[in-house]
């Protein structure tokens, strides 16, 4: 009686070596081209609306972005995370998506806070006066929604 002999594990594993670099070779190359670049269209699987957003590039969705700039102080820290806390809530309110970026600025005194839609920036704001801007920028996000969907491509 013969036996077949078994198939070589050392052939096993160079297919799935095989397997692993051809998976993995595209994202590394989108992920060194991103590191060279900054381009954040080549980040690999990682692309989300915020990011693109936080690199200033267009979206097609509602995104406020909110920069709060504060010093490094504990006490400065921990106002900068309540107001961006406090901006999340009142945005969610409105249904206006929001990224919230933190910026700490050593020997700066106080907190502010910038808010983008769009092309368009409104303040800085003190954190004091920051209702204002929460406002101004709830407009404009409005605003340049019934523009986007006026220049829409209609179906009749």
């Amino acid at each position: 009686m013969e036996h077949s002999a078994p198939k070589r594990p050392q052939r096993q594993i160079s297919v799935l070596v095989a397997m692993i670099v051809a998976i993995a070779t595209p994202a590394t190359i989108a992920l060194s081209y991103y590191h060279i670049s900054g381009d954040p269209t080549f980040q690999p699987l990682a692309l989300t609306m915020e990011r693109l957003a936080a690199k200033g590039l267009e979206t097609n969705s509602m995104v406020v972005r909110a920069d709060i700039h504060c010093g490094v102080s504990p006490d400065q820290k921990r106002a900068a995370h309540y107001l961006g806390a406090r901006l999340h809530d009142a945005f969610y309110a409105k249904g206006i998506e929001v990224s919230i970026l933190l910026h700490q600025v050593s020997g700066r005194q106080g907190v502010d806070v910038t808010f983008h839609v769009g092309d368009s920036s409104f303040g800085p704001y003190h954190a004091a006066d920051a209702a204002t801007g929460l406002r101004l920028s709830t407009e404009a996000a409005s605003l340049l929604r019934q523009r986007r969907d006026a220049a829409r491509p209609h179906s009749w």
